[in-house]
């Protein structure tokens, strides 16, 4: 019988409260993982945590969580620190932060483009530094990157943002080079209409979204779950011989549209 469990790992989601991240955790916790997760300090995330918190605890699942900037190195280091502390260990790292908001290349100013690559690019590089030292003790460690389908064909609304989530496919193949000795598998999974809060505002109309899903080869608008059941899989240990990879989730959107 083939079966995917996390039972007795650890894993943790850089950007978890809603959307794609909290679709992760739930079904880690469901695959038997403790889950930990890092979220944008603002009401709309503190309230989606502590609902999440709650619901994960009432099923006696380990949670740890804390409101970090992701780009933020002492901050960063410090959550890492106490979650070594209360945890001794980690074997999984999910980087689900991300943001953009659509812009034309003309409307880009130098300050806007760092933030897009700090949250999208930087970021993962400072939470894969960080939490390194743990996944190289452990056994089976497995890293997953969330990037994005918009690096094939220049989309997502702005330049900075492909870009940003461009550099995540060299970040992977330099981590898996330098870490695949030590056990660590990375890979790497680009969504595309994904029907999270972020594509609901930027696409309020619901007859907008009908269109959208009618040019998908699938003729819908992917879920969280969608992704979630792709990550779960490559940090498991039915994943065990891959890495340095890109899957593009997208319902053949891509390159079949």
């Amino acid at each position: 019988m083939v079966t995917l469990s996390l039972k007795g790992r650890r894993t943790l989601v850089i950007g978890g409260a809603r959307g794609i991240g909290a679709a992760i955790i739930r079904m880690a916790a469901s695959s038997g993982s403790d889950v930990a997760w890092t979220y944008l300090d603002t009401e709309l995330d503190r309230n989606a945590t502590e609902e999440l918190a709650e619901e994960l605890s009432a099923a006696s699942i380990r949670v740890f969580h804390r409101a970090v900037d992701c780009t933020d190195e002492n901050a960063s280091r410090q959550f890492f620190q106490d979650l070594e502390s209360a945890w001794g260990g980690l074997e999984h790292l999910v980087y689900s932060a991300g943001y953009t908001s659509p812009a034309p290349f003309e409307d880009i100013d130098f300050s806007s483009w760092r933030k897009v690559v700090d949250i999208n690019l930087n970021g993962a590089f400072l939470a894969l530094k960080l939490a390194m030292p743990m996944l190289k003790k452990a056994t089976n460690a497995s890293i997953v990157l969330i990037g994005s389908a918009a690096i094939v064909a220049g989309g997502g609304g702005r330049a900075d943002y492909a870009s940003a989530k461009a550099g995540l496919e060299g970040l992977n193949r330099a981590v898996t080079k330098a870490f695949a000795p030590f056990g660590i598998r990375c890979n790497l999974v680009h969504p595309s209409l994904i029907e999270t809060d972020l594509l609901k505002q930027r696409h309020p109309d619901a007859e907008k979204r009908k269109q959208l899903a009618a040019e998908v080869p699938l003729r819908r608008l992917g879920q969280p779950e969608d992704i979630a059941s792709a990550v779960m899989f490559l940090l498991s240990d039915l994943a065990a011989y891959i890495t340095a990879q890109s899957i593009y989730i997208d319902g053949g959107r891509t390159f079949c549209k």
